[in-house]
């Protein structure tokens, strides 16, 4: 099923795309008002594109792998992008697309990064991966270790570096990730088994060099979308929370219970989605 809206949100109508039908999408990238692509999570991975509007979508990439699982979907630019998934004989697995989604292929295992036996990632919003337009990708996983792993050239190498958020079993670690610039940013999660988790937030001031625990409001939270200024907003299944001070202090700013947020870039409007087809407007006051 896929929702969409002409009107900022206002009304929305709701259109399922046949060739997916029982299967489960987990991110969706809108390219420009005609053109956006959905991926699916868990086997078969699938890739749907629309250049009408929502009103068709065509069938633009499939793998039948037993074992592929993409979690997150971003791009460049409106004509390159990237979607990764969970290791596969401890390779995250990529595909990269140079023609808007039309077409995709899977990038070299020779150049994939290697996770540790029990690490990956997580599909909960389809923002554990992030692309920046100076060629970079940064990557959050979790389980054994919770890494950030960034690429300064569109996935030809990459680097690891550790983060203090929770970790240590298959359901811990980095859920997502938003950042203001290549230098500032965020990283939330936690443990989805536990909503009242702690270490659940960090930031970084280095591009993700080093890391830091937040402070104040903790709890699962398995999106983060930044604002304006040094505001973000993060939301899981207890709540929705505010930093203004990029990440370093947390409060407490609603009860909603939402999976993923988005705010419109340089504005203080924006959408959150939750379980059982629930759709919110946001609007930040008082700031």
């Amino acid at each position: 099923m896929v929702i969409y809206s002409y009107d900022g949100g206002t009304t929305w109508k709701a259109d399922s795309i046949v060739a997916a039908k029982g299967l489960d999408f987990r991110d969706v990238h809108a390219l420009n008002d005609s053109t956006a692509l959905v991926v699916t999570a868990g086997s078969p991975g699938l890739i749907f594109r629309t250049s009408n509007k929502g009103k068709t979508w065509k069938q633009v990439y499939a793998s039948y792998d037993s074992l592929i699982f993409y979690d997150g979907m971003d791009f460049w630019n409106d004509k390159e992008g990237i979607v990764f998934g969970d290791p596969i004989n401890q390779k995250l697995q990529m595909l990269k697309t140079n023609d808007g989604g039309q077409t995709w292929h899977e990038i070299d295992t020779s150049y994939l990064p290697k996770t540790l036996p029990i690490e990956a990632a997580f599909a909960a919003s389809g923002t554990g991966i992030i692309t920046l337009n100076n060629n970079k990708i940064y990557i959050g996983t979790g389980g054994e270790q919770a890494r950030f792993i960034t690429s300064n050239n569109k996935g030809i190498t990459w680097k690891y570096f550790s983060t203090p958020i929770l970790q240590g079993t298959a359901s811990k670690g980095i859920y997502s990730m938003a950042f203001k610039d290549k230098h500032n940013g965020v990283a939330v999660g936690g443990n989805w088994e536990n909503a009242e988790c702690d270490s659940s937030k960090i930031y970084t001031n280095d591009g993700g060099k080093t890391w830091h625990l937040s402070q104040g409001m903790q709890h699962y939270r398995s999106c983060v979308t930044y604002v304006k200024y040094d505001i973000y907003i993060s939301t899981g299944t207890s709540g929705t929370d505010i930093s203004y001070d990029g990440g370093k202090s947390w409060q407490f700013l609603d009860s909603a219970s939402l999976n993923a947020i988005q705010f419109f870039p340089n504005s203080l409007h924006g959408i959150g989605v939750g379980s059982r087809g629930k759709i919110v407007k946001i609007k930040l006051i008082n700031l």
